[in-house]
């Protein structure tokens, strides 16, 4: 199947072609940006600085191109949000949006009604098989569904517009090769929530997390002070990864008092994001870095709302194993760490001492995805400051079996796929899938990624939900990690922030987990930290 026919015209005739469009409504339309080949490498990849040089649109009948003008550039802006019945397909929609939005003057993604995206649907296809951040590119795609590879600009003589109009050539024929794809293998709830969700991350990515630069060099400032000083070997070590990895932020990665990170809600084989450049998920605590995350702090007039799930990974195992007696903790409110405490101990669940409970929360965090006993050990004593036996060990993880029959019965069954010779999939609620190859598969990650992919997908979700609700507040999320939510609202509406993040995330994963209650702990601060 070849490509469609396309044409090269002019910038002007590109924006009749745009009214022409919005008149016609049509049923689906392609969009490609196409990245300034002239521009070093490192910039054409990274979405937030490099230049759009050429735009093109596709229908059933045409693909038409021109270069790309900063006015072209606000009027496609503001003509994408104009659709609402159009479904508009891109190849890599985050990069895109987000290329387009730091283009122009707008300070979120170009609203779209429907959104698809090829590259979602080809990498969830793939069922975890590429790693990381290896996303199907365009020319992978088409060959494989249109038996005609795309050819990037320097194989087209250069000429930009020409292989950006073949580009979106492209788009319809592939989505209509993909959409088959995703509903034979169930995979089009979480393809829908996975494009829902990236005018979110995008606003997320340009909005960025507030920073106080000066606070922030004066705290690298301490540890080359205290590096010089100190001669102890283990703070040694310690102090030289903090200044290898964040001292120099403030200089590199502050602007406008802002840092703005790459999120990527598709590098994880569960769909969990992850984040780069810089990768504001691993920004330590004040137990290791006294003060650094006090000096992420937003302007005066506003304030942070910081959420995050409890216990949402015991929740959503309860769930999915399914776990009759953990379910009965939750909706009984009582704890489910003073719950496995009791059966260690042999204690009524009020009688549990703290260093009993911490015990037990390191047996239920551990035990939840199969860790082994002698694994157990190290993970006690370096997470929790919990020394154990091996026969300690070996009695705790018993203990959390008899606690918690469901999910012993929920291990037993998928160890028994592990141990097969074959391949083995694994689904959360939405169906995403991961694929393990025969004779590599993992049981901690065939029991780990549901989980957490089932909760990512009720996160992304509230996502979705919290966007339009923070903006009717005048807020808007800020950072995304792991299972914590961070916004940013007026201070004198911070209160009512607080209600509707807490309400929303809790409505939103209720509606994947739903055998289970959800918790949600949310607090107005003046800083992150």
């Amino acid at each position: 199947m070849g490509l469609s026919p396309h044409a090269v015209v002019t910038e002007t005739e590109l924006r009749a072609r745009l009214v022409a469009i919005e008149q016609e409504a049509p049923g689906a339309l392609g969009v490609y940006l196409s990245p300034d080949p002239a521009q070093p490498l490192h910039v054409q990849r990274d979405p937030r600085v490099g230049d759009i040089a050429a735009v093109a649109l596709s229908t059933e009948r045409q693909s038409i191109a021109a270069p790309a003008t900063p006015e072209l550039l606000e009027h496609l802006q503001r003509w994408l949000g104009g659709l609402p019945e159009t479904y508009v397909v891109f190849h890599g929609a985050q990069d895109a949006l987000l290329r387009l939005a730091a283009a122009t003057s707008a300070p979120r993604a170009a609203r779209t009604a429907r959104l698809g995206c090829t590259q979602t649907a080809a990498h969830l296809l793939a069922e975890g098989t590429r790693r990381g951040r290896d996303l199907p590119t365009l020319t992978e795609c088409t060959q494989k569904l249109l038996g005609t590879p795309w050819q990037p600009p320097e194989h087209l003589s250069g000429d930009v517009s020409a292989a950006s109009a073949a580009a979106a050539a492209a788009l319809l024929p592939m989505m209509k090769a993909l959409t088959p794809l995703l509903r034979k293998r169930d995979l089009t709830r979480v393809f829908a929530l996975e494009c829902d969700v990236l005018a979110p991350v995008v606003a997320m990515e340009r909005a960025g997390l507030a920073v106080d630069a000066a606070a922030f060099e004066r705290i690298a400032a301490q540890w080359h002070t205290e590096r010089r000083e100190t001669e102890d070997p283990a703070r040694i070590s310690r102090l030289d990864k903090l200044i290898s990895t964040y001292a120099y932020w403030g200089q590199e990665h502050v602007r406008g008092g802002r840092i703005h990170c790459q999120l990527h809600p598709l590098a994880t084989d569960s769909g969990r994001f992850s984040c780069t450049d810089p990768n504001l998920q691993q920004v330590p605590s004040n137990h290791t870095a006294p003060g650094l995350r006090a000096c992420f702090r937003p302007p005066e007039d506003t304030a942070l709302i910081v959420a995050d799930y409890a216990q949402i990974e015991l929740r959503v195992a309860a769930h999915l194993a399914p776990c009759d007696a953990l379910r009965r903790v939750f909706h009984e409110g009582r704890d489910p760490h003073r719950a496995t405490a009791a059966t260690i101990t042999g204690k009524p669940e009020e009688a549990v001492t703290d260093h009993e409970r911490k015990l037990a929360k390191a047996v239920n965090f551990g035990f939840l995805f199969g860790m082994g006993a002698a694994r157990f050990r190290s993970y006690a004593a370096d997470g929790y400051g919990v020394a154990l036996s091996d026969r300690e060990a070996a009695e705790a993880r018993t203990a959390f079996g008899r606690t918690y029959p469901g999910i012993a019965r929920w291990h037993e069954r998928v160890g028994k796929l592990t141990r097969g010779r074959g391949p083995v999939t694994v689904r959360t609620a939405l169906g995403r899938r991961k694929r393990f190859t025969a004779g590599k598969v993992s049981f901690n990650a065939a029991l780990n990624i549901p989980v957490q992919g089932t909760a990512a997908e009720g996160f992304k979700r509230a996502m979705v939900e919290l966007e339009p609700a923070l903006a009717a507040l005048g807020g808007r999320g800020v950072m995304v990690v792991h299972d914590e939510y961070i916004a940013e609202v007026p201070r004198e509406r911070a209160q009512e922030g607080r209600a509707a993040v807490e309400s929303i995330m809790k409505t939103s994963m209720a509606s994947v987990v739903s055998t289970v209650p959800i918790e949600v702990e949310a607090e107005v601060r003046s800083a992150w930290g």
